[in-house]
């Protein structure tokens, strides 16, 4: 919609005038959405899906803008206006459910990264560098005869919780699996500011993350 707005696509809803709020269509599915300005509630100034139904061409009474239009008329009734969509308007539960989606996209970036900086490390034999969010990360898997190890050193804003999403990106591992090391380890040395976490990884654990970044790519 902003992309259309911007390229002067958009259609507006005329029948509700009160603001500016346009057309959503997407096969049979109906919406209305607008940028929502300054002033008009307590959310981030931001692009919203404020209403969606279905077509109805056979019925007015049933198609999705013919009834938002009987509500926006029905929510003004005792006022001097015609329509009012004041109830359209993000609430304060729309506004919680938009920041913990956006904790949530941080949470898949973060351990996307994690995990395809394993892969490249599995690939080269090298430490990676990754950034993601406030986090800057070394990750380095090293074979011996037997058995693989995992190191990942995390610098930056060391909040506790990013920690753990970058630990638990790593599936099949549990929190008992990771060692904190206080000094050198698989050539990686701690700094100032960092933290390095080591682990045994399995073949199968190695495997699925392999698989993970593989399919992230196709």
């Amino acid at each position: 919609m902003p992309d259309e707005h911007a390229a002067g696509g958009a259609e507006r809803i005329l029948a509700i005038s009160d603001r500016v709020w346009f057309k959503v269509k997407v096969g049979e599915h109906r919406g209305a959405g607008g940028r929502i300005e300054a002033g008009d509630c307590d959310v981030s100034h931001q692009w919203w899906l404020v209403a969606g139904g279905l077509r109805r061409a056979d019925s007015k009474e049933q198609d999705f803008y013919g009834s938002l239009e009987t509500e926006c008329r029905r929510a003004a009734s005792g006022t001097s206006a015609a329509v009012n969509s004041d109830h359209l308007l993000p609430q304060e539960i729309d506004s919680l459910r938009f920041t913990a989606e956006q904790a949530a996209l941080g949470v898949i970036a973060l351990q996307k990264a994690v995990r395809e900086g394993i892969a490249d490390s599995a690939h080269s034999g090298a430490p990676v560098e990754a950034t993601a969010g406030r986090q800057r990360l070394i990750i380095w898997v090293k074979s011996g005869d037997a058995d693989t190890y995992l190191a990942i050193s995390a610098e930056g804003f060391l909040d506790p919780k990013e920690i753990a999403i970058i630990l638990d990106a790593v599936p099949g591992m549990t929190a008992d699996d990771w060692a904190i090391e206080p000094g050198e380890v698989l050539g990686i040395t701690p700094d100032v500011g960092q933290l390095v976490y080591s682990a045994m990884i399995p073949p199968e654990v190695l495997a699925a993350v392999l698989a993970s970044v593989d399919g992230d790519l196709e």
